[in-house]
């Protein structure tokens, strides 16, 4: 028999879950706790046992679909083979990144992170999400590429950074206007810096 705590971690995940599907399907606007109730089979008490306000659910929201996709590149970046080289190493690590990118889940997030703007409640919640999102980002990265993450390597979560920026905008940019031809050429100069710095030596001072 399922214990107390087994009960409320699987009514959490099956809120979020439910959540995560109304967030994809209406966006941040349509967004409703009666329809996550709906979905998940629960009452609007029992969202608000697990879940203070409605944007304590999102912010959740977009943690508990964050953690999934980490795990799923962490998971994909395993079929890299060992012993690649560094350079092939960064390119398969970009191009797995940008497949995950490609989760139409993630447009919901930043519907979120666009209505936050004029949600002061909804951008408390979000911020400490997104920061730790970062951190765990920082954090693979260390694991991924060890060999690099040291003192002489500073500039490992600036690539992180910048590459989740980009294709952060790109997939975003792409809801205006569709330009598979930009999307290659930005990405190939991606790969290219992010090449150049994490494996080219750095040059000795005089």
């Amino acid at each position: 028999m399922a214990t107390q705590h087994e009960r409320r971690t699987a009514t959490r995940s099956r809120l979020l879950d439910a959540a995560l599907a109304v967030l994809v399907e209406h966006g941040a606007a349509g967004f409703t706790t009666t329809e996550v109730g709906r979905r998940a089979g629960l009452s609007q008490g029992a969202i608000f046992r697990h879940f203070a306000t409605k944007a304590d659910l999102l912010a959740a929201t977009v943690e508990h679909l964050f953690a999934a996709l980490v795990a799923r590149y962490e998971g994909q970046f395993a079929t890299v083979a060992p012993d690649a080289g560094v350079a092939e190493r960064v390119r398969s690590a970009l191009d797995l990144l940008w497949d995950v990118f490609q989760d139409e889940r993630l447009l919901a997030a930043y519907d979120l992170f666009t209505a936050a703007r004029t949600d002061a409640v909804l951008q408390v919640d979000l911020q400490p999400v997104v920061r730790a999102h970062v951190a765990n980002l920082h954090a693979l990265a260390d694991i991924l590429f060890g060999d690099l993450a040291t003192a002489d390597r500073p500039g490992l979560h600036a690539v992180v950074d910048l590459a989740a920026a980009t294709m952060q905008g790109l997939v975003v940019n792409r809801q205006a206007v569709a330009d598979p031809d930009v999307e290659d050429r930005v990405r190939a100069l991606l790969a290219d810096l992010a090449v150049e710095r994490l494996v080219t030596e750095p040059t000795a001072g005089p």
